[in-house]
């Protein structure tokens, strides 16, 4: 039978430890990394529409918010343009719920999806859009959803009237998106 020094044997046992310290803290982290690749937002609000305002006409849809004189703009993350917060329809919804559901999925914003401001030539609709709570422009960046930083670089304040056509995603309809910025009451 072959003896071992005690302190051969305590180093051994620490050498043990150690690896298996190791194997848990790579199981940890590679756990982690797979759920930090898997982000999901958190279950969907329900479509909020202004009871006076709803419709039930279907289509691509987006959200001018104003706060004050400013617009409520995500910075899209492929062009690197300015954008509304919206998008398309998923098929059995009303352009009105594309709204709120894409300004939900694009800034984790909960509106209340107001009246109908117009459409551009392609049919995309847009709505007034109200948030809920004390936002005012005091806060003129905010923070970008996790589920949302595939699709969405930035959410901030913008002053429509300030936007250069070149930082607009579709340079056609800054014109119009003024136009209607000027139709919702402050």
């Amino acid at each position: 039978m072959t003896h071992f020094p005690p302190s051969s044997l305590i180093g051994y046992r620490h050498n043990q430890r150690n690896i298996e310290n190791l194997r848990i803290r790579i199981i940890v982290a590679c756990s982690l990394v797979l759920l930090a690749c898997t982000v999901e937002p958190p279950a969907q609000p329900m479509c909020r529409v202004n009871e006076q305002a709803r419709e039930a006409t279907p289509g691509n849809a987006a959200c001018l918010i104003k706060i004050d004189k400013w617009l409520v703009t995500i910075g899209h993350r492929h062009s690197g343009r300015l954008d509304l917060p919206g998008g398309l329809s998923n098929g059995d919804e009303s352009a009105q719920c594309t709204a709120h559901r894409e300004t939900w999925e694009e800034t984790g914003f909960n509106v209340e999806v107001g009246e109908y401001l117009g459409r551009n030539a392609e049919g995309f609709r847009f709505y007034q859009c109200q948030l809920q709570g004390n936002f005012g422009k005091e806060f003129m960046e905010f923070p970008v959803p996790e589920w949302a930083s595939s699709e969405v670089s930035s959410i901030q304040l913008t002053d429509p009237y300030e936007i250069q056509l070149q930082d607009w995603r579709f340079e056609d309809e800054l014109l119009q998106i003024r136009a209607l910025f000027n139709q919702i009451e402050p």
